[in-house]
């Protein structure tokens, strides 16, 4: 014969069964009802997530807490539990937990006149909330947390449910705390012990939130310095964090360490390449993800010795992206310096790795073309004809890029010193050309200049006779083209 707590809790079950479709209904829109209210511009709030307690879930609770004794039917048990539907309000800090309480307790600011200690606010009526509670409560383990008891009316019935405001590290040590101890059946020798280290987890996590909360206040404090001063700052930190992460774990995994400090340059102005002054993409917000994303990664295998696929074949909006990025396809897997500028890049963006070259290089190009000195062009040759002699020289800078084969290329330094040469190179057709005809009987010049300065940049060596050659060719269309002094020490005798 089967004990009567089993049939009790079988009963229940049934009742979840028949339940499941209101109660999934009614999560959904307790969800929407704080998503609405609070994913406004709240400082501090990330997000919300709901679960419906499962069958295992309550029937373990049954046998754990003795349900069966403390309510005689199964109607009793559900008016008395009061977590059936879970919230957890998640913040970046834990002072961001008492912030969005008082948020909550002021927002439902009616009493209830069924409900004792209930409140609710006219634009959900159904939706009631028990704040006159002291919060945080203390649970069992010592440790406090902002638990609020809530009531759903949905179709003449009651559904209660338990919001949690939670923020990272406290989201962190609770799932640390779930499965090591509330999880865990086994006996456990030296109990005592467990606990203590549990609770100086729970203190360092506390630290950790205080050290994280310093670092947002700070970057704050900078909303009243210029935006340029606060970019330089948040990108320095970020760079500095991925060297250090990436670094160790290259001395670890290959045994030994290159400098790349000038690739994390460059990766981070690609991450942040969304904020600006004007969008509503805040430094905060983007160093929080940042943080996350990287916490993630060091907790992952890094195989610095791994080929790097692509999920699909590349796509390309242009030559100049095509040219680069079949370049770096055939040479990504051969050397170390490509491999692991794309690798770190792989690891720290969210898409497939195709998307993420294919999106890098549509940055490059745009970081190149930005700032380009072509009003005066347009002016006197038109627009159309200023885009299609920009886009002969990108082709040629493309092409450049192959030959030299460098990951400098990428360099932020060097991006700017390359745009540098191309606002050169514009200056000269805009000194000489005055419509289509000249372009094209005189390209050769301009496209060569672009190589000459571009090689000359990276250091590479140019031969004297090319450059004879060149100056020649210079006298003998009569241009108006000073050379410039770096291209002249590669003239020895002449």
């Amino acid at each position: 014969m089967e004990l009567q707590i089993f049939g009790f809790v079988d009963k229940v079950i049934d009742k979840l069964d028949e339940m499941k479709e209101e109660v999934e209904t009614a999560s959904k829109e307790i969800e929407e009802y704080f998503k609405e209210f609070l994913g406004g511009n709240i400082e501090g709030y990330l997000n919300i997530s709901t679960r419906v307690k499962s069958s295992g879930s309550l029937k373990e609770k049954i046998l754990r807490y003795d349900y069966f004794s403390k309510y005689k039917t199964v109607e009793a048990l559900y008016e008395n539990l009061s977590d059936l539907v879970g919230i957890r309000i998640e913040c970046r800090f834990i002072e961001d937990e008492l912030t969005i309480y008082k948020l909550i307790k002021a927002h439902f600011n009616i009493a209830h006149e069924k409900y004792a200690g209930y409140s609710y606010n006219t634009k959900k009526e159904n939706v009631f909330l028990e704040i006159t509670s002291k919060q945080p409560k203390e649970q069992k383990n010592g440790i406090k947390m902002y638990r609020i008891d809530g009531k759903y009316l949905f179709k003449d019935q009651i559904i209660n449910f338990e919001i949690q405001i939670k923020s990272l590290v406290n989201i962190f040590w609770s799932e640390i705390e779930h499965k090591v101890i509330y999880k865990n059946y086994n006996y456990i020798v030296a109990d005592r012990f467990y606990k203590d280290i549990m609770r100086s987890i729970k203190n360092s996590l506390t630290t950790i939130d205080q050290q994280l909360l310093l670092i947002s206040n700070q970057f704050e404090r900078f909303k009243s310095t210029t935006f340029d001063v606060r970019s330089n700052q948040v990108e320095t930190l970020l760079s500095k964090i991925i060297y250090d992460l990436f670094a160790e774990r290259m001395k670890k995994d290959i045994g030994l360490l290159v400098d790349f400090r000038k690739s994390c340059d460059t990766l981070v102005k690609y991450i942040l390449r969304d904020v600006s002054p004007s969008s509503n993409i805040h430094y905060n917000d983007i160093l929080v993800a940042m943080l996350n994303r990287l916490n993630a990664i060091d907790e992952s295998e890094i195989n610095f010795n791994k080929v790097l696929l692509f999920e699909r074949t590349l796509t390309f909006k242009n030559d100049f992206t095509l040219i680069i990025g079949k370049h770096i396809q055939s040479v990504l897997n051969k050397e170390f310096q490509w491999n692991l500028f794309f690798r770190i890049l792989f690891y720290i963006e969210p898409e497939n790795n195709t998307s993420d070259l294919e999106n890098f290089l549509e940055f490059y190009k745009k970081r190149i073309c930005n700032g380009l000195n072509t009003c005066r062009l347009k002016q006197i040759i038109g627009e159309t004809a200023t885009e299609k002699i920009l886009e002969e020289l990108l082709v040629k800078f493309a092409s450049t890029f192959v030959e030299v084969n460098s990951v400098q290329l990428l360099y932020d330094n060097v991006i700017g010193e390359l745009k540098k040469v191309l606002n050169s190179v514009l200056d000269k057709i805009t000194k000489n050309v005055t419509n289509l005809n000249d372009w094209k009987n005189q390209k050769s010049i301009y496209l060569k200049l672009l190589w000459l300065r571009m090689l000359d940049l990276l250091d590479h060596n140019i031969d004297t006779q090319v450059m004879i050659d060149f100056i020649e060719e210079i006298r003998a269309n009569d241009l108006n083209i000073d050379l410039h002094k770096n291209l002249q020490k590669y003239i020895l005798v002449y």
